[in-house]
């Protein structure tokens, strides 16, 4: 099968990407953009984004405070696809296409986000850009959603303005979770 047409394949197996909404707190919202849905048949992979480009598939962060975020780290674990009776019908990973490695959690990292603006976060590990679902020929039948968790989130505002004589001009560091 040529390339064109296995990319237009893997399309039509997954409905447009929207953002989903990981953290939401105090002006900040961190965001991932996954298909809405998606169709695997057993024994089968789909992959998000299904040819990444830099920056394409990392979570995003919004700034929506009055301040500058100079850094954030945090956490995203990618939680199997489980049926309602608690059998595991897919395997869910951050995937590295280049040496096809799978991870379960992967620390993310984003630098200077200004008020108002967005940062792409990058994984502490290079390449793994996409997410990946995995089933196998026993993995059952059924409809459910994804679920993600998302923890330790660290952020660090400044430079903000000192407050008066002797103010603390580079800003708190805030750990939410």
């Amino acid at each position: 099968m040529n390339q064109a047409i296995q990319e237009k394949t893997a399309t039509l197996l997954q409905q447009p990407a929207v953002a989903f909404t990981l953290f939401d707190q105090n002006g900040v919202q961190i965001t991932l953009n996954l298909p809405s849905a998606l169709q695997i048949n057993q024994n089968g992979q789909e992959y998000y984004p299904p040819n990444p480009t830099p920056g394409e598939g990392a979570p995003v962060l919004h700034n929506n405070t009055i301040f500058p975020i100079e850094s954030a780290t945090f956490t995203v674990e990618l939680l199997d696809v489980i049926d309602a009776s608690s059998n595991v019908i897919a395997n869910v990973r951050w995937w590295n296409n280049k040496i096809f490695d799978g991870k379960k959690s992967m620390e993310f990292t984003v630098k200077k986000v200004l008020p108002g603006e967005v940062g792409i976060c990058v994984p502490s590990e290079a390449g793994y850009n996409q997410v990946r679902w995995a089933t196998s020929v026993s993995s059952g039948r059924g409809t459910e959603t994804f679920k993600n968790t998302l923890n330790i989130v660290t952020l660090t505002f400044g430079p903000l303005q000192p407050n008066g004589p002797g103010g603390n001009p580079t800003g708190p560091i805030v750990q939410i979770g």
